[in-house]
Parts: structure tokens; sequence; C-alpha cells
């Protein structure tokens, strides 16, 4: 059987084949993203880290929250969300955008949405030095707990490649899509415990909430960051297991509708 057939092994082994190459375009696109501006990479760090001023203003100045290190509870959750949004909204227009590469180049199609998730992954991983520097002014205890991070970034990787699978391939048919994953987007933030506790919210609606796999991975990097809580096997091994099947089905989905591509764009 040849690789391509094999829906159950291709999305892995065409991640494997170009991973080098998904590594080299993610940076390129920082690269143009930030170009002619005068902190460039820095604002991978200043964006969240303004986000974090500006809540914790709202709730700590204005609604008098008095929840202990607030501003590591929302940053910790602030940044796993930035990474999934931004990839989800970034990977919908990718196809499209990258239109002249896809028909004119041998090139996977599948590549270019990994890519997006890959740079916003990137911007990920340059904003955790902030967070970690947070850690030790609010005197919260780092442990051998912080190890677990590497599993939960993995996850979330094939999680929200997954979904970004979905959005991509319907744009391309529908250029409505942008504006209605804007409004699903902004809708789930407000659903999700990344600017408030979880105990806020009532119980029967909590159940809800966690049917939607993002908001346990956020519950997750709070454990790790904020709680010092390590993380339960259970529930890891869950959505260890929810990410891969989501990434194999946005993948094959995508796989399957992109031989019309050329037509739309």
């Amino acid at each position: 059987m040849e690789m391509k057939q094999n829906a159950l092994v291709y999305p892995f082994y065409l991640l494997y084949k170009y991973h080098y190459l998904i590594y080299v375009l993610a940076l390129k696109e920082l690269k143009i993203r930030y170009r002619g501006s005068i902190f460039g990479f820095l604002w991978s760090m200043l964006n969240p880290l303004l986000n974090l001023l500006i809540y914790t203003f709202l709730f700590v100045v204005i609604f008098k929250s008095t929840a202990k290190n607030y501003p590591v509870y929302f940053f910790s959750g602030i940044l796993p969300w930035n990474w999934f949004s931004s990839s989800v909204m970034e990977a919908t227009d990718s196809v499209v955008s990258a239109g002249a590469l896809i028909t004119k180049s041998t090139l996977p199609a599948e590549i270019v949405v990994i890519t997006k998730v890959a740079s916003n992954l990137i911007n990920y991983l340059l904003s955790i030095p902030i967070l970690f520097l947070f850690l030790i002014f609010f005197h919260v205890k780092i442990s051998f707990i912080v190890l677990f991070l590497p599993v939960v970034i993995i996850i979330q990787f094939f999680l929200t490649s997954g979904v970004a699978f979905f959005p991509a391939t319907w744009n391309v048919f529908y250029r409505d899509v942008r504006q209605i994953m804007q409004t699903i987007i902004q809708l789930l933030f407000f659903c999700m415990p990344v600017m408030y506790f979880d105990t806020q919210i009532p119980s029967k609606y909590q159940k809800l909430i966690y049917l939607n796999p993002i908001a346990y991975l956020i519950k997750v990097y709070h454990d790790i960051f904020y709680d010092n809580l390590m993380p339960r096997p259970e529930l890891l091994i869950l959505l260890f297991f929810i990410s891969i099947v989501v990434y194999i089905i946005g993948f094959n989905y995508f796989h399957s509708k992109k031989d019309v591509f050329a037509e739309y764009i």
C-alpha cells in the first residue's frame, strides 16, 4: 500500500518528511511578519505582555479581583490560547493566500496549514521566558512539573493543526468563512477559563465548557504554571488521543478536497 493511501500513517509521514521545511517556512513567516518594525521578534513577547497589563488592570483595579497571583493565572492561559486562536485564524486564509505556491509547485498543500501552526508555536515559545520571569517575580514555585510542558505542547500542536485544516478547507470554497471564524474564536475565548477561574462558573455550565478539549488544555497549563500541580496522567492520555484523532480527521478531510483547490484559488 502506498504511503498516501494510508489515512492513518500519511499525516505523520508528511509531517516527518517535511519537518525541516516547515521549520524554515515558519521562521521566514515570522521574519516577514515583523519586517520593518522597530522591536522585531520582541513583539512576540510584547503583545501578550500588553494583554496581560490590560486585563490585570481591568480585573484587579477595576473589578477588585482578590485572586492570588492573577497575572500568572492569566498569562499562563492567554499564551496557549493565543497560539491556538492565531493559528486557526491564519490557517483559514493560508490556502487562498498561497494559491500560486500550491498550484505551481509540488509542495503538499497541507504544509501551508501546518506552517501557520508552527510559526505561532515559535511565537509561544518565545513568550515562555517572560512567563518564567512572572513566576519568579510573584514567588510562584517552579518544580519538576514544568517538565510536562513539552508533552502538553505536542498535544496542542496536533489538536490545533487538526482543527485548522477545517476552516482552511472551507475558506477555499466560501470566503465568508474567515468572518465566521473570527466570531467563533471570540466566543470561544469568553467560554474559556483564561481571564476568569472555572470555579466562578456555575457548576451546571462547567461541564458544558469542558466539552471543549482546548478548555482542558488551558486547565493543564494552569495546573503546571499556576497551581504547581502534576497533570492527571489519564487526562493527558485522553487529550493526546483526542489530539491525534482530530489531527488525522482534519488532515484527511483537507487532503480529500485539495485536488479541486486550483479551481477556486
